[in-house]
């Protein structure tokens, strides 16, 4: 495989250029990567150094504008042609790169993707695909963000990214999957679930399990969640609040008093790794779909983050995610055909 080139936008971390370039900087070291930094150079040129870059493979790409989080994602994007995202995506368009990183306004970064990198034939929408943490590891819900309103025919290909990618990147052989509903049954769900629901257990490729419920999905009983992108949305960051509170409330109880800080400083280890088992920020969202791949970091990722959706773009790129995409997609089609001429002859029979 040719030596990787990540695409990074320097400008749009919540925490500011510096984060991203010291995530950049780990991530080139860890992974022996290339990464082009694209945004205001004076900038970047200014926080690269103050690191130790020997060795290590970087190139800064100019782009004097910036999107921000405020901003329409798609009048942005047209309306900022030297904008970091815009930059950033061309580069992959162009083959200059082979993935695009940023930490910036999701929609900015989809519209971004899809006027400058376009989608791969058949896919109908991109989807957001996130890792969400469980009780035994890690399973993947997509979409998160990108679509708030889609078709069954939408919840099938997502199913069908979803695998692909549990499968060649988590290394699980046989995904489950299933659609996030409010019930188990095959007759509970609204009206977009109960139209999804056949459609995926006719779907060749994936290992269809059902509905499922979110509390099977934190228990671990579930590799891969289909929903729509408004609901996988809420269903995310619900999760991350109330993880969140739960860690404020555990550190309020454990320093409210003398003995109860005395234990708070021996379980320190071990409520260090339950924070970070619960870091949604160390995951990165791979928009899949896109004929070149595209990852957001989240927005108030700091540098471990930013390192780590670098890493996320590795192995996407490293598994061939793109070109499995495209061979998943081509296989339904051609069921799709098959059972439409087989029908013709019957009816004409």
């Amino acid at each position: 495989m040719q030596t990787i080139n990540i695409a990074l936008d320097v400008m749009g971390s919540d925490h500011g250029p510096g984060e991203v370039i010291t995530g950049a900087v780990r991530a080139a070291r860890a992974y022996g990567i290339h990464v082009s930094l694209v945004g205001k150079a004076e900038i970047i040129q200014a926080e690269l150094a103050k690191h130790d870059t020997a060795g290590l493979h970087f190139a800064i790409v100019p782009a004097a504008e910036v999107i921000e989080m405020s901003e329409k994602p798609a009048a942005a994007v047209r309306a900022k042609p030297d904008s970091s995202m815009v930059v950033a995506c061309r580069m992959v368009r162009n083959g200059e790169a082979q993935a695009f990183v940023t930490a910036g306004n999701t929609g900015a970064a989809l519209a971004a993707g899809i006027l400058q990198i376009g989608r791969i034939k058949g896919i109908l929408r991109p989807a957001l695909l996130t890792h969400f943490p469980t009780s035994n590891g890690a399973c993947v819900v997509l979409d998160v963000g990108a679509n708030a309103d889609v078709r069954a025919e939408h919840l099938q290909q997502f199913a069908i990214m979803g695998s692909i990618y549990a499968r060649h990147v988590l290394a699980v052989p046989k995904p489950r999957v299933c659609l996030l509903s409010n019930g188990e049954e095959a007759g509970k769900g609204n009206q977009l679930v109960l139209a999804a629901y056949p459609l995926l257990e006719n779907t060749p490729g994936i290992n269809f399990q059902g509905n499922t419920e979110s509390k099977d999905v934190v228990a671990g009983l579930v590799d891969v969640v289909v929903t729509d992108g408004f609901s996988g949305n809420v269903f995310i960051k619900t999760a991350e609040a109330t993880a969140s509170m739960l860690q404020k409330i555990i550190y309020e109880e454990l320093t409210a008093g003398p003995v109860s800080t005395v234990g708070a400083l021996l379980a320190k280890p071990a409520l260090r790794r339950v924070r970070h088992r619960l870091d949604d920020s160390q995951y990165g969202a791979a928009l899949l779909g896109l004929s070149g791949l595209v990852v957001k970091a989240h927005g108030r990722a700091r540098a471990e983050g930013i390192q780590s959706a670098i890493r996320f773009a590795k192995q996407g790129l490293e598994h061939n995610i793109l070109d499995e995409i495209r061979s998943g997609i081509h296989l339904v089609e051609a069921a799709a055909e098959t059972e439409s001429a087989a029908l013709k002859v019957t009816v004409s029979a």
